[in-house]
């Protein structure tokens, strides 16, 4: 994990690039760039772990470039993962605003770089600029939306896989007898 100058990776994206991404969506190219100066930008190689499940949720992070994962501890001791988080989406996000510690532990799958916004530094923006702040926070809240609507799907699936196996061992426990 390796801090990057913030306005040398602006310089190096462009401008341009951080509009596309769902976070910064709509918002004044002098406040990205100031969040991003304001913020931590944080290089992590494939396979680098960003933060572990109970550690404090005091901020939450922007992925700029490549993947990073989010998986869940189950009861036998794996992980299952929950989320995948390309660029433009927030991690952490959800614990900072339910003042909960991670539920889960977020790795990058391929060489990734994120931005860190601590709560204070979300509190200054919302104080700073109001109009910035609500653009963001609407953003943020388009992502767990998101989220919540994939995750019903999942559960969907899955409840639909399971009644169709239930109903095939139905039948042939019906043809045995």
């Amino acid at each position: 994990m390796q801090q990057l100058d913030a306005r040398e990776f602006w310089q190096a994206q462009k401008p341009e690039y951080f509009r596309e991404l769902s976070t910064f969506g709509a918002m004044p190219e002098d406040v990205i760039l100031r969040t991003l100066e304001n913020g931590k930008v944080i290089q992590l190689d494939a396979g680098e772990l960003l933060y572990d499940a109970g550690d404090r949720s005091e901020g939450f992070y922007i992925v700029l470039t490549g993947c990073v994962n989010t998986c869940m501890p189950s009861d036998d001791g794996n992980w299952t993962l929950a989320r995948i988080h390309k660029p433009g989406d927030d991690m952490g996000f959800v614990p900072m605003i339910a003042l909960t510690n991670r539920p889960g532990r977020t790795m990058a799958e391929t060489d990734a770089v994120v931005l860190e916004i601590t709560a204070g530094q979300f509190f200054d923006l919302h104080q700073q600029e109001p109009d910035a702040f609500g653009l963001m926070l609407l953003n943020l809240v388009r992502g767990m939306a998101r989220a919540v609507i994939n995750m019903a799907t999942m559960l969907e699936e899955q409840d639909r896989e399971l009644h169709k196996a239930y109903s095939i061992r139905t039948e042939h426990d019906r043809d045995r007898k």
